[in-house]
């Protein structure tokens, strides 16, 4: 095969599996981390009965990097290493998961929160009684989470959902312990000594400080199977490179010989 033959083929290998794949933002999106952040404060500032001592979330780098390899596995099933010491995080220990999926299309970051908080029709503050399911909607609220980590991912099939948005959030610490998911009271009035009130929440810009943790991935991320868009680039250089060299040999070769200066 000619060298120009064999690179048109691999381009047309390579283009179609490019377009299959929905435009989902990545957790490095600035616009989907804001979102994200801002959503659920926005719900945990206005919870009824008003909370004493509600959290500020900010998000966690790696919180987000243990979602998204997760997500990548397209298995609507709760992450079986958040239980696991530092399988999720380098420092948290305690982890929350909330899970969401639906059509990509119908994918929206405030609209799939918002279906974990609705749970709330299903609660008793009072009583602490769930008629239905309520883990997403307590995690969502729980008080002492501060820090947050989602991601979303294409799969073709995911809950039954053919081409589907799957979207993890993991939370830290954890939620969804045996006591209401937070203090009824005076909005911040049992804040933590050295924390400020913002919009009913707790702020510290100690703890709300983003740590990127550049060096650290889930330890069990490689064992999945999944390539994510920095995976698929790394094999696209390197069958580029196979097809490339030989072609660079030959023109070499005829340069030289054109100019007489090969050995």
């Amino acid at each position: 095969m000619r060298p120009w033959a064999a690179l048109l083929a691999l381009w047309l290998v390579l283009r179609p599996a490019a377009g299959q794949v929905p435009n989902l933002p990545g957790i490095r999106d600035r616009g989907f981390i804001r979102e994200c952040v801002q959503v659920h404060n926005s719900l945990r500032s206005g919870v009824q009965p008003s909370a004493s001592n509600m959290r500020y979330m900010s998000w966690d780098a790696a919180l987000a990097r243990t979602a998204r390899a997760w997500a990548k596995r397209c298995i609507f099933e709760h992450n079986t290493y958040l239980s696991e010491g530092h399988q999720g995080h380098p420092n948290f220990t305690s982890i929350g998961e909330n899970l969401w999926a639906g059509t990509y299309q119908a994918f929206n970051v405030s609209s799939a929160i918002n279906a974990w908080y609705d749970e709330v029709g299903s609660y008793n503050f009072a009583t602490q009684k769930c008629t239905k399911v309520c883990g997403h909607y307590l995690q969502v609220v729980w008080d002492y989470s501060y820090k947050i980590g989602c991601a979303v991912t294409y799969c073709k099939e995911v809950a039954g959902i053919p081409d589907a948005a799957y979207f993890v959030c993991n939370y830290s610490p954890c939620g969804n312990l045996p006591r209401k998911p937070y203090l009824e009271g005076r909005a911040c009035s049992k804040c933590d000594k050295g924390d400020t009130c913002e919009n009913n929440l707790c702020r510290n810009l100690r703890r709300d400080k983003i740590i990127y943790y550049p060096r650290w991935y889930p330890p069990w991320e490689s064992s999945d199977g999944a390539c994510d868009r920095a995976c698929a680039i790394v094999i696209t250089l390197r069958a580029l490179l196979l097809v490339l060299t030989p072609v660079a040999v030959y023109c070499v070769q005829k340069f030289c010989t054109s100019l007489h200066m090969c050995a």
